[in-house]
């Protein structure tokens, strides 16, 4: 297969609709601002397509439409089966993507995603709300073996150490 870049305008390629990788505002907001900076880059690290859809680089298109740009420099894979469209879409982001779990599970093949080499159980990181802060606390020689071994035993059984803390602190001040 011989596969050569070619400039195509801008309107004649659309972002997949079935893309199962989510946007996140600060990466797009950073990726805008490395195409202002070095658009050169665009040249060695094309749009790939396919039937006008982009297989590889929807990220980069929407970045690349926000800045008014009219043409760019894209791959036709249009030969390639629907398998290896797939393929090619999964393992291009997966270094860098943040995914919609829901569109995989219910659009993808989960033996080919991981085979693919990527993880499908991951932890959900934690909400905004759910986010958890550090105190220090100070014990005296005598008593800093004992509550390092407690807290160590607490966090083992994934105890929320700050609950206990909490109502400790109440008592005092009842």
């Amino acid at each position: 297969m011989n596969i050569q870049s070619k400039k195509i305008p801008i309107s004649q390629i659309q972002v997949d609709p079935n893309n199962p990788r989510i946007l996140n505002k600060t990466k797009f907001k950073k990726l805008k601002s490395s195409i202002e900076n070095f658009p050169e880059m665009l040249e060695v690290r094309p749009i790939v397509v396919a039937d006008g859809i982009v297989v590889g680089g929807n990220m980069r298109l929407l970045a690349m439409k926000d800045l008014g740009f009219r043409e760019v420099t894209a791959i036709d894979v249009t030969d390639w089966t629907q398998g290896q469209r797939d393929e090619f879409m999964i393992k291009d982001n997966l270094n860098y993507g943040d995914w919609d779990y829901d569109l995989l599970a219910n659009e993808w093949e989960g033996t080919d995603l991981e085979d693919w080499g990527l993880d499908l159980w991951q932890e959900e990181k934690p909400k905004e709300e759910q986010k958890q802060r550090s105190i220090k606390i100070n014990f005296n020689d005598d008593d800093y073996d004992t509550a390092n071994e407690l807290i160590n035993a607490l966090k083992n059984a994934d105890t929320y150490i700050g609950g206990i803390v909490l109502d400790a602190l109440r008592l005092q001040f009842k």
